[in-house]
This record gives C-alpha cells, sequence and structure tokens, in this order.
C-alpha cells in the first residue's frame, strides 16, 4: 500500500506537504513544502518541486514536520487556497446585484489572485498577450465562458456553471 493510500489521501486531490532539501553540497538544509499528488501513469504518490522553486529529495517528511524555508512559508497560504478551491472546500462568494458576466469576471479575478500564478506565466500558458490577458481580467475585453474556463484550467480550477431558480428552490 502507497503512504498516501495508508494516510486515507484522496487520490483526486493534490496536498501539500513538507519535503527534505536535495542532497547537494550546495544545498541550504531547509524543510520545503511542495505539491503530493496521485500520478496514475506511474502507480504512485509523488512530491514536485518546493513551492519556493527549489529542487527538493522524492517523498512527503512525517506530516507536522516543521517547514524552515522561509519563501515556501510565504507561498503556502496562495497555494493552500488554490488547493482548498479545486476540491471544493472552499467557495468564492458571489457578489449579490452584479450580472452574470461581472459574477464570472469577479470569480476568475479571485481565482487567478488564489492561484497565486504569475499573469505572465498564464498568458505563455494561453498563448496569448499579457496584455490581452490584462484586458480579460480587468474587464476590458470580454470573458467569455470558453477564455474564464482556459485560464481556470491554468490555474487547476475547473469551470462549473449551475442553472437555479431565482427563488433559491428546486429545478
Amino acid at each position: 500500500m502507497h503512504l498516501g493510500d495508508k494516510e486515507g489521501l484522496d487520490r483526486g486531490r493534490r496536498y501539500l506537504r513538507p519535503v527534505a532539501r536535495l542532497q547537494l553540497p550546495d544545498e541550504p538544509d531547509l524543510v520545503h513544502l511542495a505539491m503530493y499528488e496521485w500520478l496514475p501513469m506511474f502507480e504512485a504518490w509523488a512530491t514536485g518541486p518546493a513551492l519556493c522553486g527549489r529542487s527538493t529529495s522524492q517523498g512527503p517528511l512525517p506530516e507536522g514536520t516543521e517547514v524552515t524555508c522561509r519563501s515556501c512559508v510565504d507561498y503556502q497560504p496562495k497555494y493552500q487556497t488554490a488547493l482548498d478551491l479545486q476540491a471544493g472546500l472552499r467557495r468564492v462568494p458571489p457578489v449579490s446585484g452584479a450580472s452574470a458576466q461581472e459574477r464570472l469576471l469577479q470569480q476568475v479575478q479571485m481565482a487567478v489572485k488564489g492561484a497565486g500564478l504569475k499573469r505572465r506565466w498564464i498568458a505563455e500558458r494561453l498563448h496569448v498577450s499579457d496584455k490581452h490577458l490584462s484586458q480579460l481580467l480587468t474587464g476590458r475585453a470580454s470573458m467569455t465562458l470558453n477564455w474564464a474556463e482556459q485560464i481556470l484550467r491554468v490555474c487547476g480550477l475547473e469551470l462549473v456553471v449551475k442553472v437555479r431558480p431565482q427563488d433559491g428552490g428546486h429545478l
């Protein structure tokens, strides 16, 4: 049985876990934070690079191990918010009185901010200019469902559209 499975982790989610530094002579002796996720192609749980961008040893340290990398600690709230949004543990609150288009734009803006990703990085992934992405995120260009879906996907999120009666009842 895999470690993540022993811990009762959901294979469909990603988690933040403490990880050890890469064992190289010039690497500072710090404990980092990294994503921990199930990789179906390898049938294994794996950690990625540290949130601060440094390479780390594969595999998580025991839960509760103190993270000593200041940069990883600083990035943790943004990553945790994005992971919680992705897992449906947090919801972006709608703004009352706003149109559906305005709510869509606001939710995409909040998701991008919560993911903590650089706009330039997002634009590169979408194959658009920084200027065009900025126009989309500020409302100067129309935030279509297609654009919202693509931007959210880069942030590790899924766009879900709901239809419900105005009185809050059931369909």
